[in-house]
């Protein structure tokens, strides 16, 4: 009977001390929407810089899913000031109690495992780092986790189940159990320094291929739940690496694009946590360098159907394939039902969303432009296509995301083509084989997009002038008018932001977009 009591009360004491901690977390919350309402309710460049700064660093002093926000908004901050203030929020545990989870993780005493542990430490959204060294000399990385983050970061989780749906989680119908679901699995994981530690060595088993990538080797012996130990790989940070001479930045971005597509398309398996943190580089020669990884807690895993599909839908947008998107988009997840009202624009958003894959030349992402031009082909209709993604693919977005954010700031363009053809034409011919869903009703295919925008002018003497570009130019038919022409388009009344309307709600398909007539010039623009 004894035996009964005990284990009912430990379930409401749990359950209680779960309850605590959701209230804790709660008005934590609570205080850090109102710190976001202030932001969004700034009126002068004052005000929104203050209310900025105070949210993030709000941000960096909750921990847990909080703090891991703070790191997506800083990722894309052109502020160092403001990653900055997020990194210096972040309180450590005192020294006094690291020391302790250690020998509880252990069962012994500190110093009977290492020769020395520096009291300075790198905190993070979930732990902390301490340099050290073994008892046999080696230099080593030491990661020790928060007390009760696992329970804080599980109260978070309940939170989010219990949040209204409003706004386009509602309008759009989006999967709010998945993403919950999906979000707990990953920091499930994250809170495991176990899990973590296989995640690395599988990596390094994975990765040599790439000569120039360093993952730092991990400590079996000593790696415990709360406690990873790898060896000491130092690097210098990608704030530095910004202000570094374009050909060494042009290759540390190729070096980080290498990983990448190494990583995503050959083995389905890739690091998927993209804050700057997380990276670092190292200088041997003037233009040689190595790229150093670290914290593997969140890594991206997904099945060879996926990973050949994902090149699959590349290919046949490079080659302008009759194959219907909605087929390749279920390949990946994607609820076809809810794809039908986006299928004249499929092909078209497509290509945007996968647009550095496709251009032959070197390509700088800040041309990307990616939700404006989503938004100029579909407007509101993004939140559908997004609702008809299955939650999963949020973190391949994210780690996308932040390779994208990471070359931005390198500030150089990239030959993405020529390098993937490099290293992964070998699994082309499996990636072309692969067998893809059918769908009840067919669509426009990847060969209706135009190839080419054409522009053809006679002047009144009989000169004549061709040009040709890609066809992705016609989402700026504006952008490659001369002044002259801006004027007499504007003289006979042609509506050239109507035009351009037009050929994106068509999905750029060929199309001629206008002609004009007039003393100085013929002129004719089309798609084909």
């Amino acid at each position: 009977m004894a035996g009964v009591i005990y284990i009912i009360s430990e379930f409401y004491r749990k359950k209680i001390m779960k309850l605590g901690a959701i209230f804790k977390r709660g008005a934590n919350l609570l205080k850090l929407g109102v710190a976001a309402r202030k932001l969004r309710k700034s009126t002068t460049e004052d005000q929104r810089h203050w209310a900025q700064n105070y949210l993030i660093e709000l941000l960096g002093r909750s921990r847990g899913l909080p703090a891991k926000i703070g790191q997506f908004i800083t990722i894309d901050s052109g502020d160092q000031a403001l990653r900055k203030s997020l990194n210096n929020s972040m309180e450590p545990m005192p020294f006094e109690e690291v020391v302790e989870l250690i020998e509880k993780a252990y069962g012994k005493p500190w110093d009977t495992v290492f020769k020395k542990l520096e009291k300075s430490c790198k905190p993070a959204s979930l732990g902390q780092v301490h340099f050290g060294k073994l008892k046999d000399g080696t230099e080593v990385a030491v990661k020790v986790q928060y007390p009760d983050i696992a329970s804080t970061v599980e109260a978070e989780m309940d939170l989010m189940g219990w949040l209204p749906k409003v706004g386009p989680v509602a309008k759009w119908g989006f999967k709010m159990d998945g993403y919950r679901d999906a979000f707990w699995h990953n920091f499930s994981e994250e809170l495991d320094y176990c899990i973590e530690a296989k995640h690395q060595k599988n990596y390094r088993q994975k990765i040599p291929p790439l000569e120039r990538i360093v993952v730092p080797e991990v400590v079996s012996d000593l790696t415990q739940p709360t406690v990873l130990v790898q060896k000491k790989e130092e690097g210098f940070s990608l704030d530095k690496a910004e202000t570094m001479m374009p050909a060494q930045k042009q290759a540390m971005g190729r070096l980080l694009l290498q990983h990448y597509l190494h990583m995503l398309f050959r083995h389905g398996f890739v690091h998927a946590d993209p804050q700057p943190a997380n990276f670092a580089f190292r200088q041997y020669k003037k233009d040689y360098f190595v790229l150093v990884l670290y914290d593997f807690g969140s890594v991206l895993e997904i099945p060879d159907n996926v990973r050949l599909a994902l090149l699959r839908i590349i290919l046949a947008l490079r080659d302008r394939e009759n194959l219907d998107p909605v087929t390749c988009l279920s390949a990946l997840g994607f609820d076809a039902e809810k794809l039908k009202d986006l299928r004249p624009t499929l092909p078209a958003l497509m290509s945007v969303l996968f647009e550095p894959f496709l251009v032959e030349a070197p390509y700088h992402v800040k041309d990307w432009r990616m939700s404006e031009r989503f938004d100029q082909i579909v407007g509101e209709l993004k939140w559908w296509f997004r609702s008809a993604a299955p939650p999963k693919l949020i973190f391949l977005m994210r780690t996308l995301h932040g390779l994208t954010t990471m070359l931005r700031r390198l500030d150089v363009p990239l030959p993405w083509q020529f390098i993937m053809d490099q290293m992964l034409s070998d699994i082309y011919p499996q990636a072309r084989a692969l067998t893809l869903p059918e769908v009840d009703s067919k669509g426009p295919a990847f060969d209706s997009i135009a190839r080419y925008l054409k522009v053809h002018v006679v002047k009144p003497n009989g000169n004549k002038v061709s040009l040709t570009m890609p066809g992705r130019c016609a989402d700026d038919i504006e952008g490659i008018m001369d002044e002259p022409v801006k004027e007499s388009i504007l003289r006979q009344n042609i509506d050239l932001q109507s035009i351009q309307d037009k050929a994106r709600k068509s999905g750029f398909i060929s199309q001629i977009l206008f002609e004009l007539h007039d003393e100085e010039r013929d002129m004719k623009v089309w798609l084909e």
